[in-house]
């Protein structure tokens, strides 16, 4: 695959976690003064040059030096919560390192036909239908659902490291508003949102995302 890089198109490698601190040594050696960026996800070097860390890895402090994240690592086993929520749809998982320890997916009827969600959609002409009530009724059990396994995470594993949230913005705000609440509040340092396109949450989304979440990148510049 190709990246952007100064001087036109550059090279892009792929690596997983557990190749992490092989290519951060080897990206050191290269550009010794590389610092961490102010958002704590890449090392940036010279002419264009970024190390992009896996999000399950160890994360730095802004503008740390390289040589200094190389010294922490490979970083202790965290555990980790992933959790995909759209409309309808849910998933989540624990995970203890790299061992599954639970997980949960679940679907509820809360869209509409032409494919909106009736949260979205509360305002109607007249009296409430029941398939509008139905609808919210069922968005509302699922938010009550997934607070309960995350509750249940909490109590049966401890409390993880790490959460990941695939959860739009204002399904969010729903979420730590919901009874029971979330084991978590908004401003809570664990939670990482998950910069990628999630597909409707099922098992296999979950895993596909999980996967992403340990691969980091390295973008070369052109030579």
């Amino acid at each position: 695959m190709t990246g952007g890089g100064a001087g036109g198109a550059g090279r892009a490698h792929r690596f997983g976690l557990a190749d992490l601190a092989e290519q951060v040594e080897a990206f050191r050696q290269r550009w010794p003064a590389a610092r961490a960026d102010r958002r704590g996800l890449a090392f940036a070097g010279a002419s264009g040059a970024r190390l992009r860390l896996p999000l399950l890895g160890p994360r730095p402090v802004a503008d740390e030096r390289l040589a200094d994240y190389a010294q922490r690592l490979p970083g202790p086993v965290e555990r980790s919560v992933v959790l995909l929520l759209q409309a309808g749809a849910m998933a989540i998982g624990y995970w203890d390192g790299d061992e599954l320890l639970h997980h949960k997916a679940s679907r509820r009827y809360v869209v509409r036909g032409h494919g909106k969600a009736q949260p979205l959609h509360r305002k109607t002409r007249g009296k409430s239908r029941y398939g509008a009530r139905l609808r919210l009724q069922n968005w509302k059990r699922l938010l009550a659902e997934t607070n309960a396994r995350l509750r249940d995470y909490w109590r049966d594993f401890g409390a993880p490291e790490r959460v990941f949230l695939a959860v739009p913005v204002r399904t969010l705000s729903e979420l730590l508003a919901a009874e029971p609440a979330p084991p978590f509040v908004r401003d809570d340092p664990r939670l990482q949102r998950v910069p990628m396109h999630v597909h409707r949450p099922d098992f296999a989304e979950l895993q596909r995302v999980r996967r992403w979440l340990g691969t980091g990148r390295l973008e070369l510049p052109a030579e």
